[in-house]
């Protein structure tokens, strides 16, 4: 059975308006009365065990997502949430006060002990990324001619170190503006935890700071509420780190063009 099956079953004549899809599908459903509320359907059963691990190991911490039911349909596993706003950092990214309600709620995150969080001894640290980014480049070089990346990128990369990272604790990995959520009161909540686990704080911090430093303003708030500093060269090397791991993503999940990511290129070889 599709997502969009699953969700018309599920909705039981509620509406039904598509908001992702992809790895899981997401839709907002209606009622006659207007009440609201957000579902899931995940695209494997090892998605849904791993969010929600994390959502029961972060139970009780500001800024998580609401919880309605979890349940599986046909084999597919979901779970439904309360709506937490129809408006993200993607769709209003030159709200700073929202911006640096998320870099306040990112830091509450991080500051908090959750070592349930994943099933890793000791979490992710320096050595686990500076090998990490250089499984990135040396996957990157079949791709290189597709993506137009100069080879001098690649020859210098060879040279990169990786800077020393905080101790790991309980980070989402994939804060993105659009996982940022607000509704019309301008609360902020956290959403998407499928890839959460216990890795240096900087992931989270650096990721969110790259894509929101794109609008005007945006990353300095976030900064701002996060209420830290990343050294310029620190975070130079987090930010390759991020952009090769986008390359990846997108270069592995494609048969076509790959023109449309020429501006992270670019990045990609500013950064180097």
């Amino acid at each position: 059975m599709q997502a969009r099956q699953i969700a018309t079953l599920l909705a039981n004549g509620a509406g039904i308006h598509p908001l992702s899809s992809g790895t899981n599908s997401v839709f907002r459903l209606t009622a006659t009365g207007g009440s609201t509320s957000i579902l899931k359907v995940y695209g494997s059963p090892s998605y849904q065990r791993r969010e929600r691990r994390a959502l029961e190991a972060l139970d009780g911490l500001e800024g998580l997502p609401s919880i309605i039911e979890w349940g599986a349909t046909e084999g597919a596993d979901w779970v439904r949430f309360e709506d937490h706003g129809r408006w993200n950092l993607a769709s209003i990214p030159g709200d700073s006060k929202a911006a640096s309600k998320a870099g306040a709620l990112l830091r509450h995150l991080h500051e908090a002990d959750f070592s349930r969080l994943s099933n890793l001894e000791e979490g992710i640290g320096s050595t686990w990324m500076e090998t990490a980014l250089r499984g990135n480049f040396a996957r990157l070089e079949r791709y290189r001619r597709r993506l137009n990346v100069p080879s001098a990128v690649f020859d210098r990369a060879t040279d990169l170190s990786f800077p020393k990272a905080g101790p790991p604790r309980g980070c989402h990995t994939r804060p993105s503006p659009s996982a940022f959520v607000i509704n019309d009161a301008g609360t902020v909540t956290l959403t998407g935890w499928t890839w959460a686990t216990l890795a240096p704080p900087e992931w989270d911090y650096t990721f969110s700071y790259w894509l929101l430093s794109r609008h005007e303003g945006a990353g300095d708030a976030f900064a701002s509420g996060y209420g830290a500093t990343v050294d310029p060269e620190v975070l130079k090397a987090w930010i390759v780190f991020h952009i090769t791991a986008h390359l990846l993503r997108e270069a592995e999940s494609r048969d076509g063009r790959l023109d449309d990511l020429r501006p992270y290129v670019d990045q990609l070889d500013a950064a180097i």
